[in-house]
Formats: structure tokens, sequence, C-alpha cells
């Protein structure tokens, strides 16, 4: 497999083939690369486009006989995952990513909205739910690809090599989909429900391409380029950003399926030859700490592009002193936005908050959050952007919710708070929701969490999540810590005193949990957690 890997990747053109639709761009780069490699994951070993190409087609002729218009997709990072997407679509069905790692309450919230009525999963992920959720009762049929696969009948074996043959345009034409247009749902996704429930997505086959358009131009990548994906097809960055974007320039792809396994990310690294990589902060980290342990240099890394959360100090000097020869960049995005919004360059100052200048085709409008009116050059306020990045409405209610009329046109409110400094860069101060007002003054419980993880000393050197802070709602607002670690008010509060911070900042309450929980991009689940502090102190 590895020479394989090694000796059919190059010659290839890595670039954006013409289309309306991500369908039309994939199924003309299989006409086009048909023996080159396209991907590899650790259970199917290395495909190329032509047996991609096969692959989608079998599934989409069984995923054409369900009468529903949506169908789910429950499968981690992996060459399953974009089968089955593809194959949605051939079938002229409307892909739905299912955030398994939410809770079953949120999972219904979601098959709701979009009345889901099956949904694509492996047995793989199901036998890993089952022994770390236990069995759940979801409200869909789960229909198993591996399953599926073994029930095609030969006369579908002859469609599908008959099928093989057909042009992108023809084959397209027989699955009735000849008519997609740039405008169509192309998935939907669900935002992350950090803070409230989860709501739906629709991206349009016009919003993932021209984000991936930006994208390319920032990679530039090579012919000896690889990337690694192990995001879940759920989060919005690793679908469109680390996923669907090296599939669709002929960028060699390598699929790793459990971002809380960095062993296997490593090892995958090394031996893959991975040079291109997307990940959270989080999961980076893991990554980092592994290779130190078993004392590997990622020797092949050359760029990683961070996104979904703050890129801290201490990660980026970590990656200088261990990794000097990777190129470490931070993005900002929204599920929204398809989602990246910003990339740092080379010239962007290094510093925590900063997350770089707007791609292309993205404006960014700082707004007053009291006014609703642009601000002066340098003030912070909330984050507003457009662009054809930017969907055209959540499912179901106001469509025009989260949006602003400003001039004549709709900018969507991200939901952050910042500012664009002297450089042209955008630097974030927290998300909006995450902000309190205590005796008239605007406090950040992000600002109030980094204070506490660099001082307490339960939360010190310490590779998990070990900390966060919530309000309370009461007549006067009351703040909650929650450690993974013993600690009291007396130290947390002079933590915070001897930090300098307002004398009215002070937490009110403190609760050891035996861990935080995390939603399935490693972020706290602030939502379970503000649930957590108003049964226990409300």
């Amino acid at each position: 497999m590895q020479e394989r890997w090694n000796t059919q990747n190059r010659n290839r053109d890595l670039w954006l083939r013409p289309g309306d639709s991500v369908l039309e761009v994939f199924l003309t780069l299989c006409a086009q690369l048909t023996t080159h490699t396209a991907c590899f994951d650790e259970f199917l070993g290395a495909l190329s486009y032509t047996e991609m190409h096969q692959a989608v087609i079998a599934l989409a002729i069984k995923i054409s006989q369900y009468p529903e218009q949506c169908v789910g997709i429950m499968m981690p990072s992996s060459i399953g995952a974009y089968i089955a997407y593809f194959a949605v679509l051939l079938s002229g069905k409307t892909p739905v990513m299912i955030n398994w790692s939410q809770g079953l309450r949120e999972i219904r919230i979601c098959a709701e909205i979009t009345n889901v009525q099956r949904v694509l999963t492996s047995v793989r992920l199901m036998e890993h739910l089952n022994q770390t959720h236990g069995i759940l009762d979801y409200p869909f049929d789960l229909v198993y690809i591996e399953e599926m696969r073994k029930k095609i009948s030969w006369w579908e074996k002859i469609r599908i090599k008959m099928y093989t043959k057909l042009s992108p345009a023809r084959l397209m034409w027989v699955f009735g989909v000849k008519g997609m247009r740039k405008h169509d749902i192309a998935v939907i996704l669900f935002t992350s429900g950090t803070e409230q429930f989860p709501k739906g997505v629709p991206l349009s086959h016009e919003n993932l391409i021209e984000n991936q358009k930006a994208c390319l131009k920032f990679f530039n990548p090579n012919e000896k380029d690889v990337m690694m994906s192990f995001l879940p097809p759920f989060h919005a960055y690793g679908f469109n950003s680390c996923s669907l974007f090296p599939l669709l320039i002929g960028l060699p792809i390598v699929f790793a399926s459990n971002p809380l396994n960095p062993k296997k990310s490593v090892e995958l690294i090394d031996s893959m030859g991975v040079t291109l990589m997307g990940s959270t902060p989080i999961f980076f980290d893991y990554i980092l700490k592994t290779a130190k342990k078993q004392e590997t240099s990622l020797s092949s890394l050359r760029l990683v592009v961070l996104g979904g959360d703050t890129l801290k100090d201490s990660l980026r000097v970590e990656t200088q002193l261990q990794h000097p020869h990777i190129t470490l960049h931070q993005g900002y995005g929204a599920t929204e936005c398809s989602p990246v919004i910003t990339i740092t360059t080379e010239t962007s100052p290094k510093v925590q908050a900063c997350v770089g200048k707007q791609i292309e085709g993205m404006d960014i409008l700082i707004i007053s959050k009291e006014t609703h009116v642009p601000v002066s050059s340098g003030e912070s306020g909330m984050v507003a952007v457009r662009g054809s990045s930017v969907f055209s409405g959540y499912l179901q209610g106001d469509p025009h919710q989260g949006f602003i009329l400003l001039g004549g046109e709709y900018w969507y409110l991200t939901g952050d708070i910042g500012y664009i400094g002297a450089s042209g860069d955008l630097f974030l101060l927290g998300r909006l929701s995450r902000f309190v007002k205590i005796g008239g003054e605007m406090v950040s419980l992000e600002a109030l969490e980094c204070i506490l993880r660099e001082s307490l000393p339960g939360a010190l050197m310490q590779e998990q999540i070990t900390l966060a802070v919530c309000e309370v709602p009461e007549d006067k607002v009351k703040l909650c810590l929650f450690t993974t670690f013993p600690t009291t008010l007396h130290e947390v509060n002079d933590v915070l005193k001897n930090a300098e911070t307002s004398n009215i900042v002070k937490i009110s309450y403190v609760h050891q949990v035996e861990k935080i929980p995390l939603l399935g991009v490693g972020k706290p689940d602030y939502a379970s957690l503000h649930a957590l502090a108003i049964s226990l102190f409300g």
C-alpha cells in the first residue's frame, strides 16, 4: 500500500474543476484522475478515484430507492463517510450530517428539523458508541453501509460497471440530478449547541465551493503534499476544509477516525508522509504531546491550520520549540460560513487574539452591540460578515434570524466580539454569549478561565480541560467554577485578585466534577454545564 501511495500521487493538477455542484466537480475529477490514489484509511486501505467512483454509484443505486428527501450520515472521519456523502447527492437526496457526540435530546431535535428517517452509519462506530454511551433509542432507522455492500445484486453490479463508463453529465442525467445547481442545498450541518439547542444550517454548493477556492489559494498545495483529516464530518471545518477540499482538488488525503487517539494520528503522519493538516487546538496539542513521548519529530508535517477554538500562546511556543519545521496558522470561522472567515498570514501578529485577515470573497464589519451601527476603526463590537460562503438562513423559523440589515444588505452576526487591528487582522475578544454584565461592566468568562487555568495549582501542566466558568442566573449575576481538581473559593478568588481583575468579579460557587463535559470537537459543553449550575445553585 505504501508503494502505491508514493508512486501514484504525482503528476496531477491540484485545482478545483469547473462545476455548478460539489457532485459535478467530484465526478469530473474521477473521470480525469482515474487510477490516481484519492484517499486512505486504516480499514479500507488506499482507494483510487475510480474505486471511489464505483463505490459511490453502488451506494447511490440503493439510496435512490428511499422515498424521503433527507438522508442522515453518522460516521467518523473515513473514506466511507464521504462515499456515503457523494452517494446521497448522486441519488438526488439531501445529506444531513448527524452529530453522535450530542445528547439524544439534541439528536432528536436534528432529526425532527430535517425529517430524517434513515441514517447511514457503520458497524464499527455503533459498536464503539454502544460501549461508551450504551444502546440508545435513536429516532431513526440505522442503515449499515457494510450490510448495503453485501446486498448488491448481480444486476446492480452490471449497472455499476456500465454507469462507471458514463461521462459526469450523462451519469447525473441517469440519476435525475442533471439539474443540480449552485444554490441547491449541498449539505445540512448543525450548530454545535455549545450554548443552546442546535440549529439546522443548510449550505449550498456555491457556499462550499467558494470557501474551498479561498482555502486553495492559502494552502497552495504541491504534488508532494498529503493531507490528514480526523475531525468528524459533522464539524464544518472537518467536513469542508479538511476533507471535501482535498478530495475535490485531487490532493491525497489520509483519514483517521478518532481524534481522541493521537497515537494513531502520529503513526499515520509518519508512515503516510502527511504534510498538511487542519485541527482544533486541543487535538493538535494531544498530537504534540504524543509525538514527544514517542520521540518522533513529525518531520513530514509542514503546515497546520488550527480552528474551532483559540490558539493559545503556550501551544504556539511549544510547536516552535519542538517542531520548528511546522508552520502554524490560526483560522476563524462558523458553520454558517462554510466555515472559514479568516486565516492568519506570515505578517499577522503572533498573539493569541489574532485570527488573521478575511479570506477572498468574505467581508467583515464590526458593529456596536448597542446601536447596531459600524464602529470606528480599532473599536470593538460584534463581528458581522457577508460573502459567497455565507448561508442563506437556518432551517425553520425566521429566515433572517442571525442576520442584520445594513445599507440594504444582510450581514450575518457571528456572535463574537472583536476588532480590526492596525494590520488589518481581526482580533477576537470572545463569544458575546460568554460575556456577562457585573456591576455595569462586561466581563469575559473566557478571560477568567484563562487566568484560572494559568494560575490554579490543580490546572497547571494538565493535558485535558480541567475547568470551566458558568453564569448562574439570579437577581444578581453569580459565577460558578467547575473543576476536575480540589480547590476552594478563597484560593480561586485570590488568583483573580492577584491577576488584578476588577474587584466586583468574584466566583460565588466552586463545584468539583469527574470531568468537564466536551462536545465532539473537544470544546466544553457549556449548555450542559449551565444546566448543572442551575440545578445545583439556581
